[in-house]
């Protein structure tokens, strides 16, 4: 547990720690205030305006909130929590930080798990104060004519949904920088990731594309089984691959002493 600990104190003692929160949260704030304008023009009618699929009027406020609780975290989150973390990781390797832990650690296993857990509690925490900015900005630009409709509870158990796919993207950081150990290189690879998922091109191998976490884990995050090529479990058990391949090839990568 001390080296655990010790990992800890390290990791939350950098400044960048807290700076690389950042770029998560003002874009959390940008999609919600575009997502409270949408949600308006919904509930004034103005639909044509925005050029909104007259079909939204007939949703229930329920519905649109719950949207609103989850699109502007999530598509904050899984844009630059794998980025920001990727860049946190990178700073080991780029100081020289990871070699002083082989030459002097007697656990080294134990600290590299608390870097695991050093990047999730991160990577929570990034979605989490998000997650807040967005219920923030719902309360103070929605016009809605019942606030009692706005509700923490709902929106913190859309949050745990997020919460997932940002601990998915730290291990997956943690594995894609102890691996190429160049922050550029993963960086293009995260952009690469994003790119091929929202452009669609391996839509004619189904295996690939539905393979990856931001198809597969559709129905999971939108709590819909029609959003996805998987059912809700289907989709939870994707996800949890993804993270146990990602955590078992940075541990290989990280303990196996490799210079």
């Amino acid at each position: 547990m001390r080296d655990i600990r010790s990992e800890f104190i390290r990791f939350w003692s950098m400044r960048e720690a807290f700076l690389a929160m950042i770029p998560v949260l003002l874009l959390s704030i940008v999609f919600s205030i575009i997502n409270g304008e949408i949600m308006n023009a919904i509930l004034s009618g103005d639909l044509s305006g925005h050029d909104l699929d007259p079909s939204l009027a007939q949703k229930p406020i329920s519905d649109l909130l719950l949207e609103g609780y989850l699109g502007p975290v999530y598509q904050a989150s899984v844009i630059f929590i794998p980025i920001a973390a990727a860049y946190l990781f990178n700073l080991e390797y780029a100081h020289g930080e990871h070699e002083s832990v082989l030459l002097v650690s007697r656990s080294l296993l134990m600290r590299r798990i608390g870097t695991i857990l050093c990047g999730i509690s991160w990577a929570v925490g990034a979605a989490f104060v998000a997650a807040i900015a967005n219920y923030v900005v719902c309360v103070l630009q929605l016009d809605l004519k019942d606030e009692a409709s706005l509700s923490i509870l709902s929106a913190f158990i859309v949050f745990t949904r997020v919460a997932v796919f940002a601990i998915l993207f730290s291990v997956l950081a943690l594995f894609v920088t102890a691996l190429t150990r160049r922050l550029f290189v993963s960086v293009i690879v995260f952009v690469l990731l994003l790119f091929i998922s929202l452009s669609g091109i391996l839509q004619s191998i189904p295996i690939l594309h539905n393979s990856l976490p931001l198809i597969g884990g559709k129905s999971f995050a939108f709590w819909d089984p029609a959003e996805g090529p998987y059912s809700i479990s289907g989709a939870v058990v994707l996800l949890l691959s993804w993270i146990a391949v990602s955590l078992v090839g940075y541990i290989t990568l990280a303990v196996g002493r490799r210079r």
